[in-house]
């Protein structure tokens, strides 16, 4: 029998990982929202410590003058500068030898069930990051964001003997308070709830004579709202809120980004000891809100 070294089980494993990494990226799992709930950019690029942003206002007027007015009033625009954090996360698989060895012989594909779980593992961490951040270095999420208003509901959808109206006005609370607060600059069209809220205004009539469901009526009627989403981690017992809440916010890269500089990346394998480890890498910056006045919280009542 040939000699079987240890270079030829690196090399075998490269040949392998060619065929493994296309199959672990194109899986897409249903339960991992935050790519469909926010803008996702890798602009920053994946050398950057920080990314930073600014905040315009403009301001000024524009009024009835004399010919020879001298007193034009000024329009002009100021800016905050911010800054996020860009960080790296990692996680590794590897293959002994012996499985090298073992699936060399018999010329066999290596099974891809150990990337899988490092790309799932990348997956669940990036969205727990989208959603509350990392304080521990900095990094803001979107449903818990300091720079974002909340408000409280009267009642909530789960509340004993909740009417459909009450439920509609719940729906529209968030709406009415960032149109009204912004003087309607701002228009948000996109409503994120918890499941169970979800499960109930959209399986709940909205009259007894009607099969129209309270979801299908607001949806009809409410002009700026085009999207409400179910999201596990806005219920209190899936996440650490302390209540339900509602994310109302317009879905818009003007308005917020989750920025991944550098997506999950696999590095060539590394022998250590009588096992070959492939690193796994991503640098990850969480949520940057442009406009956080085109956010709104809107929470069950204590």
């Amino acid at each position: 029998m040939s000699e079987f070294r240890l270079d030829d089980a690196g090399l075998f494993l490269d040949r392998q990982l060619e065929y493994i990494r296309p199959q672990i990226f194109e899986v897409e799992y249903a339960d991992i929202k935050y790519s469909t709930i926010l803008p996702v950019t890798s602009e920053a690029g994946p050398g950057a410590q920080t990314f930073t942003y600014r905040i315009m206002d403009a301001t000024g007027d524009f009024k009835l003058i004399s010919d020879a007015a001298d007193d034009l009033p000024r329009a002009d625009v100021s800016q905050t500068e911010k800054s996020i954090n860009i960080r790296s996360f990692g996680g590794s698989f590897g293959y002994t030898v012996q499985e090298l060895r073992a699936a060399q012989m018999a010329n066999v594909a290596l099974e891809n069930r150990r990337a899988s779980a490092v790309r799932r593992a990348y997956e669940e961490k990036v969205e727990s990051v989208a959603m509350f951040g990392e304080s521990s270095v900095g990094l803001s999420g979107f449903f818990n964001n300091s720079t974002v208003d909340v408000i409280s509901a009267n009642k909530w959808f789960s509340t004993s003997g909740v009417t459909a109206d009450e439920m509609l006005s719940i729906l529209n609370k968030g709406v009415s308070a960032i149109i009204s607060g912004s003087k309607m600059k701002e228009q948000p069209d996109t409503i994120l709830i918890s499941y169970e809220d979800y499960n109930t205004i959209s399986t709940t009539r909205n009259s007894d004579s009607s099969d129209v469901t309270v979801l299908e009526y607001f949806l009809r009627t409410n002009p700026y709202i085009r999207n409400v989403e179910p999201v596990n981690q806005l219920d209190a017992d899936n996440s650490s809120l302390t209540r339900n809440r509602m994310v109302v916010y317009k879905r818009d890269p003007q308005k917020v980004q989750l920025h991944i500089p550098q997506p999950l990346e696999l590095f060539p394998p590394q022998q250590r000891g009588l096992e070959f480890v492939v690193p796994a890498h991503a640098r990850v910056g969480g949520v940057a809100l442009y406009y956080p006045k085109s956010v709104i919280y809107v929470q069950a009542p204590s």
